[in-house]
């Protein structure tokens, strides 16, 4: 073999040891045993090395006390049934938020007046062509409440079922579905959505509500889904449209008295905690606005936030 090639080689592994004796003295500096077991080659350890041992724990006597009674391994921890107002948040790390639709209003003030004066970010649904429909949405948007339409749709067994005055119906066209939506809104100032009134046969016919619909996206409007059945497709063709759309979760309608009411407001802390949100659609009437006086307090004071339905619907 080549001279030449011998001395690159000797070479190499001279560059090789060097190297590897550095590295041993870099870690002999940093506390750790010397690879060849040369003392002179490694540094003792400074004091404050991460090896150095513990200090001594303090004596017993010197141990803060514990300020509450040590419980059975059994009981640590345990999950509270209803979190502190500071601490209720949805899966998302938000407060749990409540959006309530008051609907069929239009006709009597001695509904929308208490709710008025709950003074919250209540929703309200008006019916289109009622006496009051009109100041009912001009009162309600003064006070800060959000307005959005309740729009009358055909039911099943309708006539016997009626939605109301200007009800949209499967006999009409197009043109005439569209126009019938137009001359709604305009009967009621300010809305910025629109529900659904029954319709539980209108909502299920994909082609009527896309008419409808039609008009909502031209003004920039959104849709809750009453969901008066659960074949409606409401939803879905306003998600297809590019709505900004919402569905109800809770239905308050005082079918079942009082009684009945209560549970259906007890539901609805659980389902915003559980869900992070819930829409909820009570029927106008006296005893709404009662029962919210009572349990929007409940509510705040466990960390819900009643908001606009607006905010819910995406």
């Amino acid at each position: 073999m080549p001279a030449r090639v011998w001395t690159a080689l000797a070479g190499l592994i001279a560059v090789l040891l060097i190297a590897v004796v550095g590295l041993d003295q870099w870690q002999s500096r940093r506390g750790e045993v010397s690879l060849f077991g040369l003392p002179w080659l490694s540094s003792p350890a400074p004091a404050t090395s991460s090896r150095a041992p513990a200090a001594p724990k303090p004596p017993a006597a010197q141990k803060p006390k514990d300020p509450l009674p040590a419980r059975p391994a059994s009981a640590t921890a345990p999950v509270p049934q209803v979190p502190p107002a500071s601490q209720a948040q949805s899966a998302s790390g938000t407060a749990p938020r409540v959006a309530v639709i008051i609907d069929n209003l239009g006709a009597r003030r001695d509904v929308f007046d208490p709710l008025r004066d709950i003074r919250r970010p209540l929703t309200v649904a008006v019916l289109p062509g009622l006496p009051l429909s009109e100041w009912t949405a001009r009162e309600a948007a003064q006070a800060g409440m959000e307005v959005i339409l309740d729009l009358p749709m055909e039911p099943y067994r309708f006539p016997e079922v009626d939605p109301g005055p200007g009800a949209l119906l499967m006999a009409m066209g197009p043109q005439e579905l569209q126009a019938q939506v137009g001359a709604h809104l305009a009967s009621v100032p300010g809305a910025v959505g629109v529900t659904t009134h029954m319709g539980s046969r209108m909502t299920e016919d994909r082609t009527r509500m896309r008419t409808v619909l039609e008009v909502l996206a031209g003004r920039r409007l959104f849709l809750v889904d009453g969901l008066a059945s659960n074949l409606s497709v409401a939803y879905d063709e306003a998600k297809a449209l590019g709505l900004r759309a919402g569905r109800r979760q809770i239905l308050v309608d005082h079918a079942a008295g009082e009684a009945g009411d209560r549970v259906r407001w007890d539901d609805v802390s659980g389902w915003a905690e559980r869900r992070g949100e819930v829409i909820v659609i009570a029927h106008g009437h006296p005893l709404t606005a009662r029962l919210l006086r009572e349990y929007v307090p409940r509510w705040e004071a466990r960390g819900i936030r009643l908001v606009p339905v607006s905010q819910l619907a995406r």
